[in-house]
Formats: structure tokens, sequence, C-alpha cells
């Protein structure tokens, strides 16, 4: 279970400690859910998130960042 990347608005964050499936999953559940939603992720400094709102036309990619 690596970090995954994601691109959010142009700006790149990380969420560490979870698969690229299961973030994909809860996004796609926020989506199916046809209301806004939050996707914690941080910027380098993981003692300050980030709270990406998750929404129909946000541009958003998640890639799998390679781990060791």
């Amino acid at each position: 279970m690596g970090p995954v990347q994601v691109s959010y608005g142009g700006q790149l964050y990380t969420i560490v400690g979870r698969d690229i499936e299961d973030v994909e999953n809860e996004v796609l559940g926020i989506l199916a859910s046809g209301q806004p939603g939050w996707l914690e992720a941080v910027d380098g400094d993981p003692r300050a998130p980030h709270r990406l709102l998750i929404t129909h036309g946000v541009p958003l990619t998640l890639a799998a960042l390679p781990t060791g």
C-alpha cells in the first residue's frame, strides 16, 4: 500500500496509508451520492491536511506512487 498522488485543480496532494483502489472507490461513492463530499490529503506537511471538495466537474486525477 503506497501513497496515492492526487492532482486537484492543478495542485498536487498525497494520501498516505491507503491504496489507489480505496481512494478511487471513495471518490466514486461521493459522486454517486449526488452530494459533494470531502477527501483528505496533504501537500507535504502531514500535520496540516487539506480537505478537497469532491463534486461533479472538479478536475481530479489519481496516481499510485511507487514505494521504496
